[in-house]
């Protein structure tokens, strides 16, 4: 049953797109544009004639008529699949994807197979005012947020781009061109203001880069920007899918605002047998994406050539080979220097990327399910699972003042070589294209592209350049009291605990550390209601080494939640003192707990299979504190 409810969660993860809010605390003096994410632009067949139809809507119909006539096909298929054998089951779904998908068909130069348009970008009638005004917000993306904006900012002077999500990133760039000239003549403006989401932020990028001398934009905000590419086009056409379950429902619960925490289901889940329908059934996806000059557009580039060299048709696919040749040879080198040339001119480019999670298609990176970090943001990532070495200080080639700590509390993220190593800021926990849903984020947002109150990342206290997901997901967040978020110093007196959830309440059982001798005080703290946060005392010993990991480990019974015992932990790191003797290695980023210690492997591996583990290590450490 668990493997079935990854393959609908992965099924749905391909056609869908990510969502993204954010509110306004004044109006800024520069019109805004909003730029979606990949297949956040509705499209629809025949748009403006009698025969109008979503493609979500037509899509839809064909999954009912494909299956609806091959019902034996599909019950031989799902019965082969009950007695583990999975390739027929996989070609089943392929062959349903790639009828199913027909409507979204490119020709072999990039044109669309079918006559397919969104609601055009005019800013007389994209602007929120007037959509509102003349009941259009079906024509909308991320609907929740547009209505969101209208409540707290001038909606006359909040446009939406649309743009179909199959073109490239350079094709796409054009049409921005069009439309932020169209706005700023609309509104006798010189600038535009930008906010861009994943393939909006490539989109965004490629157009600084192709237009930087029209000098149009002057603040640029983008969260989780795709200007790096990911692995999963390649990984989806070669059929090596190597889906982290546990990851991905993660990444659904957050999106369906959940706080059950029913990841902990899928913890050393192996889906091999899923893996296998997956990349059975690649074919399907591929022939049906296959000519999607945004599929090429995202691809990083380390993969792209080797992936164009084997897919794509020298001769029949000339016009997607242009563009995105251009696109990964020639601007997307430029993105550094074009972003820092717009901040010496007066302007501002902030990027907010995530971390802490796999990819949806498997590979060895940290990202945030569908963008690795490193891509993101330009930043040296360690491997997933992996984190440099205690006194790792950054390779320092895009920022080498000494006076500037740019290295994750998790020790998994050298800033010190991003693109803009002063203006990105991470996230660790949170998902790709979630960050309205996080009180943090949702406010850096806002302050970033309508006020002039942070300028760096090192304007704001509340503003840390790395920080914890306070998703309500995510239950607890936790850090010291005088120190930025994820540090440990010894002006530190108190570790500060906050209930993230909205209806649950939490008591403490246990709070352990590992990597530093610190003792805390929980007797007397009580059950915390939603929101509230507690302030609790310690003694021990804090490290004398800065650039030393370690980890707090917060064990918890969340009252009302399906899954009643957790844990929760946080990565930090030491800063007190002079550094140690750095080794030019990775380690292992988990600590090995006193719970892990105290059993066996095969009886640890045993419980996580049985999605036991957590429970019964919230147990053990309960036991123990009170010992």
């Amino acid at each position: 049953m668990k493997r079935i409810i990854c393959l609908l969660i992965c099924a749905a993860l391909i056609l869908s797109c990510g969502s993204t809010a954010f509110a306004s605390e004044k109006k800024s003096d520069n019109p805004t544009i909003l730029i979606s994410g990949f297949l956040c632009s509705q499209l629809y067949l025949d748009y403006g004639t009698d025969n109008e139809k979503s493609i979500w809507k037509s899509v839809a119909e064909r999954a009912a008529d494909y299956f609806g006539s091959n019902i034996t096909g599909t019950a031989k298929s799902v019965a082969k699949l009950i007695m583990g054998k999975t390739d027929d089951f996989g070609k089943e779904l392929g062959k349903g994807a790639e009828y199913i998908l027909d409507v979204f068909r490119c020709n072999a130069d990039g044109s669309s197979a079918y006559n397919l348009k969104h609601y055009p970008n005019n800013p007389e009638t994209s602007n929120l005012e007037y959509m509102y005004k003349n009941g259009l917000e079906q024509r909308l993306y991320e609907k929740n947020f547009c209505r969101y904006l209208s409540e707290q900012t001038d909606p006359g002077r909040v446009y939406c781009f649309q743009y179909d999500s199959r073109l490239d990133a350079i094709t796409v760039a054009k049409e921005l061109r069009d439309f932020i000239n169209a706005v700023k003549e609309y509104n006798n403006s010189e600038k535009v203001n930008i906010f861009a989401l994943s393939f909006g932020g490539l989109i965004t990028s490629t157009y600084l880069t192709l237009y930087e001398n029209e000098n149009s934009v002057e603040k640029v905000v983008m969260s989780v920007p795709a200007i790096g590419g990911t692995n999963i086009p390649d990984r989806l056409f070669r059929g090596t899918i190597a889906l982290p379950a546990e990851d991905i429902v993660m990444f659904f619960e957050t999106v369906f605002e959940g706080e059950a925490n029913l990841a902990r289901i899928f913890e050393g889940d192996e889906t091999d047998s899923l893996n296998r329908i997956l990349s059975s059934s690649a074919y399907g996806f591929r022939n049906a994406l296959l000519h999607w000059g945004s599929i090429w557009s995202l691809c990083s580039a380390d993969l792209y050539e080797n992936l164009k060299n084997d897919y794509l048709d020298p001769e029949k696919n000339a016009a997607i080979i242009k563009n995105n040749d251009l696109l990964h040879y020639e601007i997307k080198p430029q993105f550094k220097s074009v972003y820092n040339r717009l901040i010496e001119k007066g302007g501002s480019v902030s990027i907010i990327c995530a971390t802490g999670s796999g990819l949806v298609a498997g590979g060895n990176y940290n990202g945030d399910v569908i963008l690795p970090a490193e891509k993101v943001s330009g930043a040296a990532c360690a491997p997933a699972g992996k984190r440099f070495s205690d006194g790792y200080e950054g390779k320092k080639t895009s920022c080498s003042d000494s006076s500037h700590n740019h290295i994750s509390p998790s020790r998994e993220i050298d800033a010190t070589c991003a693109y803009l190593p002063e203006n990105t800021w991470f996230v660790e926990g949170q998902y790709h294209g979630q960050y309205f849903y996080e009180e943090y984020t949702r406010s850096l947002v806002t302050k970033l592209l309508f006020t002039d109150e942070i300028k760096d990342v090192h304007s704001s206290k509340a503003f840390p350049q790395f920080e914890y997901s306070n998703n309500r997901y995510k239950n607890l967040h936790a850090g010291f009291d005088a120190s930025p978020s994820g540090y440990l110093t010894t002006d530190d007196s108190r570790l500060i605990i906050k209930n993230l959830s909205e209806e649950n309440y939490i008591r403490l059982l246990a709070v352990k550390t590992y990597g530093a001798d610190l003792d805390f005080d929980i007797s007397g703290s009580g059950i915390l209601e939603p929101g509230e946060e507690i302030s609790l005392s310690f003694e021990g010993i804090i490290p004398e080494k800065s650039g030393t990991a370690a980890q707090i480990t917060i064990s918890y019974a969340e009252i009302g939640s399906l899954n009643l015992l957790n844990i929760s932990d946080f990565s930090i790191t030491v800063n007190n003192g002079a550094f140690p003797a750095y080794e030019n290695t990775l380690t292992s980023s988990e600590f090995v707990t006193d719970f892990r210690n105290a059993v066996s492997d095969s009886f640890y591996n045993l419980l996580s299979r049985l999605s036991l583990r957590q429970s019964i290590e919230c147990i053990y450490n309960s036991i123990t504190e009170l010992i």
